[in-house]
């Protein structure tokens, strides 16, 4: 079962029944045979690996409006984040950081993608002043009261999944997109995550994943991230907005960008628990 995960005076005005890309989450390890099968071409691993080439920025700020959305359409809670990325000697790390309200001002989370087959996540909780690791079993635990889970943050994780190109289809704002399904290449990676596939809606001129959706265990689409208003940002495509929306329960989560800096200097201290930390 999947469990709500924030600071406990949020509850009565943001807990959401069920549940921005960009994070890594812990992820179980492959076998032997996993290893050899992330080692193989295709055309859907080629096509996924050229996307994170031509997306992936060495550093990245970004402050957000998020936007709770009830299943009535009404937005019930807005809060305001920012989102740092530095990729330095081979470790991409990730902080985000909630400014308001109050309810959840300072809560933050930082994850550490060294490349490993499980990667190291911190929550911090200003509530409890506690700095929390989070763990590989919970990665499908929802984050913050928002759509989002732990594992909807990660990034491809190329070697722990097997890609299969499955055809093109019309992207949700026009184009061509051509659609990729990644399904976990272990058993064990496959108890550990709350979803049997996605699907990648990989736009063909930028690259960038405008759309996935998300399957359940018994093979339903139970969620679906839209990314819209692609635009330039020096030599990289990003999203104006995001989007995540559920389809179990009918809540959705909408990240709008208001400021974005990539590849400006950014001091190492954004990305470390030290600043995760401060409030």
């Amino acid at each position: 079962m999947r469990h709500w995960m924030g600071v406990p005076e949020a509850s009565a005005l943001t807990r959401v029944v069920i549940t921005l890309a960009i994070l890594a989450v812990p992820v179980l390890g492959l076998g032997t045979a996993g290893a050899a099968r992330a080692a193989e071409e295709s055309p859907g691993r080629d096509l996924i690996t050229r996307s994170e080439e031509r997306t992936e920025s060495n550093t990245e700020k970004t402050t957000y409006r998020m936007e709770l959305i009830g299943a009535d359409g009404a937005v019930t809670q807005t809060r305001r984040l920012e989102v740092y990325f530095k990729r330095s000697e081979g470790v991409k790390r990730t902080l985000q950081k909630f400014l308001a309200p109050p309810v959840v001002e300072s809560t933050g989370l930082l994850v550490e993608d060294t490349g490993a087959p499980v990667n190291d996540i911190w929550l911090y909780l200003p509530a409890t002043r506690r700095l929390r690791r989070i763990s590989g079993v919970e990665k499908s635990n929802w984050y913050m009261g928002t759509e989002f889970a732990f594992e909807d943050f990660e990034g491809y994780q190329i070697p722990y999944h097997d890609f299969t190109l499955v055809g093109d289809d019309e992207c949700p704002e026009g184009g061509v997109c051509h659609l990729v399904e990644a399904v976990p290449a272990s058993a064990q990676e496959r108890g550990a995550s709350g979803y049997s596939k996605k699907v990648y809606w990989i736009e063909a001129e930028s690259l960038y994943p405008v759309r996935v959706d998300y399957y359940g265990e018994d093979g339903h689409r139970v969620k679906e991230l839209t990314s819209g208003g692609l635009e330039r940002e020096g030599d990289y495509w990003r999203p104006r907005t995001i989007e995540m929306r559920n389809f179990d329960n009918h809540h959705a989560t909408r990240m709008v960008a208001e400021e974005r800096a990539v590849d400006a200097t950014l001091d190492d201290y954004y990305v470390t628990k030290r600043f995760l930390r401060s409030d």
